[in-house]
C-alpha cells in the first residue's frame, strides 16, 4: 500500500504561495495526480473500482465522471476525507500546505483566517486529515517502518 499523501515528501514540497498561483483547471490536473496516483490522475470509479470513466462536467464547470461500467458519478473528491465539502480544489491543496507545513500545528482559528473559512470548517477539515493519517499510521510501532499484520 502506497504511504498516505499527507505523509509524503511531496506533500512537504507543496507551497502555498505554489498552490495559489495554480489555475483552476491546473488545480484540478495536481488533484486528479494526487488522488489517483497509481492510475497515472486517470480516474477510477469508488463505487466498482472500473477504470473507464468520463468527464459529464456539471452546466457550473464542476469536474464530475460518469463511469461506464456501473453508471456512477463521482468527483474528484468522491471517497476522499474532502467529500461533502464544497470549497474549491484550491482550497483544498492550500489546506494542505499550511497543515504540512507547519512545524509545530496550526491553530484553526489561523487556518480559517488564513483560507477564509469558518472555524468549525477549518477544524472539521483539519481533523479529517489527522484522522486519514492516524488510519495510516494504525497498528505502526515506534521505529516500525511495517504495519503489524492484521489477525
Amino acid at each position: 500500500m502506497a504511504q498516505h499523501f499527507l505523509l509524503s515528501s511531496k506533500a512537504k514540497t507543496l507551497t502555498l504561495a505554489q498552490v495559489f498561483r495554480l489555475t483552476d483547471a491546473e488545480a484540478e490536473e495536481m488533484f486528479r495526480a494526487i488522488r489517483w496516483a497509481d492510475t497515472a490522475g486517470e480516474p477510477v470509479c469508488p463505487s466498482c473500482g472500473s477504470l473507464d470513466a468520463y468527464d459529464c462536467r456539471r452546466p457550473n464547470g464542476a469536474p464530475r465522471y460518469r463511469c461506464k461500467a456501473c453508471k456512477a458519478d463521482f468527483s474528484i473528491t468522491s471517497g476522499t476525507l474532502f467529500s461533502s465539502h464544497k470549497l474549491p480544489l484550491r482550497g483544498y491543496l492550500a489546506a494542505i500546505a499550511i497543515f504540512c507545513n507547519e512545524v509545530k500545528g496550526k491553530s484553526m482559528v489561523a487556518l480559517s483566517r488564513d483560507l477564509g473559512l469558518s472555524y468549525k470548517a477549518a477544524f472539521v477539515i483539519c481533523h479529517k486529515m489527522r484522522e486519514a493519517m492516524a488510519e495510516e499510521m494504525k497498528g505502526r510501532t515506534i521505529g516500525d517502518d511495517h504495519p503489524e499484520a492484521s489477525p
